[in-house]
């Protein structure tokens, strides 16, 4: 009896073992999933309670808060114009949402830092208005006056931290505002704050979750916290836009990471014509590449905030039926699910446009050989901007110093980019060059007008062209899970993308609110 019990024994060891043994690999080679952490939150909502002591909030949230919601950049000013609200009223209802909905337990966490003067600087805008209206001048002067505004956190704020998401950097003030920035407050647009982001722009572990970062913890997409992606790296930027949190936010894109975010949130997602917007002071993950633009609820905000930062106003009004008579090429994946193709076709179609089904084009990424020049762009913003770290192996050192909080995740691919001894651009150059080519033979042969897709599924190769790509709310699929439809043009067509997109925008309605 003794002999079965030891062999019985024997055998529920071996079977724990393993057991434990699977256990481990699994843990070990399954990425990990999102989690609640929001490490940011106290500083944020005591920075928020400074800004609003001072005001009614409660009465302020009953009374005007339907006024804000859901509502356009026109409707903002025209309520503003008519007196029902003012630029202070709009920014403080912004940030009683910030500290209620986004920095509260298990908020969304779309917000790394708010501007320690939001309310100060939407009273000038209000002090300025009365002076311009008793001066006779048109109002409002721009159509971003006024209007609060967010920035992806590696975009520079000289009196605004920017991390890139980096613990490291988590207090850092850049020597002057990014070029986008300074344009914006020139326009009379009011700084709310920085949205965070997948750290680095997701270039520091292939294993970390979209919307992570070491600064600020784990944003998460209103429409499913912690189930559905917020995609990324444009993630809180995104999140911060669908939850009413402010009008309007800038994101950055090097391959998606503004359509991905834009179509997973329900909320439209603008990358122009590579060089039409400044990218000067911002953190790079490509110089090369990256591109910065707006994300907004509607195709008219997205507009607007474009036209501010470049001068190019595209007149909407009226193009509700662009679409009709055009000729838009839709790009299908063997992975796309076939009732979203067949509703987006079936949309194109109904406004009037001729639709060829094509297959999805060649994926040309340069997401695979960002460690060639990385190093070197991180590291000569480092010196120019003033980074208290100025060398990508002295931040690897300092990360390892407290791994568990400051890399989570790990570092592995700022550690590839470290071992790189000679930068080299010539294949990202020649991803760019590749990438219009197939794109320019796209458009040519089959005598397209746009292409357009399901979320991000081609925006690798459209973003390494630096072709103008343009996200739109197309509705939800059978499991809830927001999906967005993606339009994409010849360089230097943004106006009439933005036709197409608006027109597409009227006739679908595909938005949706958390």
């Amino acid at each position: 009896m003794s002999r079965k019990r030891k062999i019985i024994g024997g055998i529920l060891l071996l079977l724990f073992l393993c057991i434990a043994g699977v256990f481990i690999y699994l843990k070990a080679v399954i990425p990990p999933g999102e989690e609640w952490l929001a490490y940011n939150s106290g500083k944020i909502n005591a920075d928020i309670d400074r800004q609003l002591e001072d005001l009614d909030i409660d009465t302020l949230i009953s009374e005007k808060e339907s006024l804000v919601l859901e509502k356009n950049i026109d409707e903002l000013q025209q309520a503003v114009g008519q007196g029902k609200l003012t630029y202070e009223e709009l920014a403080a209802i912004c940030l009683y949402r910030i500290k209620t909905l986004d920095q509260s337990r298990h908020g969304y966490n779309s917000v790394t830092e708010v501007a320690a003067d939001v309310l100060e600087q939407a009273r000038a805008c209000d002090t300025a208005r009365s002076a311009l209206l008793q001066s006779g001048i048109q109002f409002p002067p721009s159509p971003l006056f006024g209007i609060p505004v967010l920035l992806k956190d590696n975009i520079n704020t000289a009196d605004i931290p920017t991390s890139a998401g980096a613990e490291a950097f988590s207090t850092f003030l850049p020597r002057e505002d990014a070029a986008l920035v300074r344009t914006l407050r020139e326009q009379g647009a009011v700084i709310l704050g920085k949205n965070n982001l997948s750290e680095f722009a997701n270039y520091l572990s292939s294993v970390m979750p979209s919307g992570y970062s070491g600064k600020a913890g784990q944003t998460v997409n209103p429409f499913g916290p912690l189930k559905i992606s917020p995609s990324g790296s444009s993630s809180g930027s995104a999140v911060s836009v669908t939850a009413n949190l402010a009008p309007v936010s800038f994101g950055t894109e090097t391959a998606g990471s503004i359509s991905g975010p834009a179509a997973a949130n329900s909320v439209v997602g603008f990358k122009p014509s590579r060089g039409s917007i400044s990218a000067e002071g911002i953190m790079p993950l490509i110089q090369a590449v990256d591109t910065p633009g707006p994300i907004a609820k509607c195709v008219s905000d997205a507009s607007l905030a474009y036209g501010a930062l470049s001068g190019s106003y595209a007149d909407l009004s009226g193009q509700e039926d662009a679409l009709n008579g055009t000729v838009i090429g839709l790009l299908i994946y063997d992975y796309n699910q076939e009732d979203m193709i067949t509703q987006l076709k079936t949309a194109l179609e109904h406004a009037g446009a001729k639709v060829k089904e094509l297959p999805g084009i060649q994926d040309v990424s340069v997401q695979n050989i960002i460690y060639l020049t990385f190093r070197r762009d991180f590291e000569v913003y480092a010196l120019k901007y003033g980074l208290p770290i100025t060398t990508l192996k002295e931040l690897i050192a300092y990360n390892q110093e407290d791994s568990r909080r400051r890399i989570r995740y790990g570092q592995d691919l700022l550690e590839a980019a470290d071992v790189v001894e000679q930068c080299d651009d010539g294949p990202i150059k020649g991803s760019i060059q590749e990438a219009q080519e197939i794109l320019d033979t796209l458009f040519s042969e089959h005598g397209l007008n746009a292409v357009v897709f399901l979320n991000s599924t081609a925006s690798a190769t459209v973003s390494a062209a630096g072709y103008p790509q343009l996200t739109v709310p197309l509705g939800m699929d059978k499991k809830g899970v927001p999906q967005g439809a993606t339009f994409a043009a010849e360089y230097g067509r943004e106006r009439k993308l933005l036709e197409l997109g608006y027109s597409f925008e009227q006739n679908v309605q595909g938005r949706f609110r958390p």
